[in-house]
């Protein structure tokens, strides 16, 4: 009798685990975005330099050089469409802009596909802007990837540096 309610137990226990789990899942399928912290993001040709703050945004502390960067993104094997991708970023440079771009990379380099710029005006001391990727038809059964490439300009002597806070990819 006591192994028999035992396995009723457990058995109870394992169903609304299960359902628990079901729950949240179904969200978090249902999103359409791949949201990634700038901390991500990786210095590229020594210009700059790349401060990591602990929240997850990044910013250039040099005070004469810009910084380039490149951040990484989840690409999803099989998808149709680059979806949008997203920059959040905080120009607090008076003289100069934060420029963006987006590269979608196939697998094996069989090709790729680059966005162009975009910029803000570098109007300081806390211009908030979205920059928004268009997306583009690839599909990629091997992966891939996909990746930010942006230029911070030198912390500015009065507002201070300008930030990366976050991106994501559209799929």
């Amino acid at each position: 009798m006591f192994a028999h309610s035992f396995t009723r137990v457990l058995l109870g226990a394992a169903v609304a685990i299960a359902a628990t789990s079901l729950s949240f899942v179904a969200p978090v399928m249902a999103q359409s975005q791949l949201n990634h912290s700038a901390d991500m993001c990786n210095a590229y040709n020594g210009d700059g330099t790349l401060v990591r703050r602990t929240p997850g945004f990044v910013e250039n502390s040099s005070t004469t050089e810009d910084l380039h960067l490149v951040c990484p993104m989840v690409r999803v094997a099989g998808k149709s469409t680059t979806g949008i991708a997203n920059v959040h970023v905080v120009d607090r440079s008076t003289t100069a802009g934060i420029r963006c771009s987006f590269y979608d990379l196939r697998a094996y380099a069989q090709s790729w596909t680059w966005s162009g710029w975009e910029a803000t005006l570098g109007s300081g001391p806390n211009n908030y802007k979205t920059f928004s990727f268009a997306s583009s038809s690839s599909e990629d059964q091997d992966g891939g990837f996909h990746h930010i490439y942006c230029i911070l300009p030198p912390s500015d002597p009065t507002y201070g540096r300008s930030v990366i806070a976050s991106y994501s990819s559209g799929e």
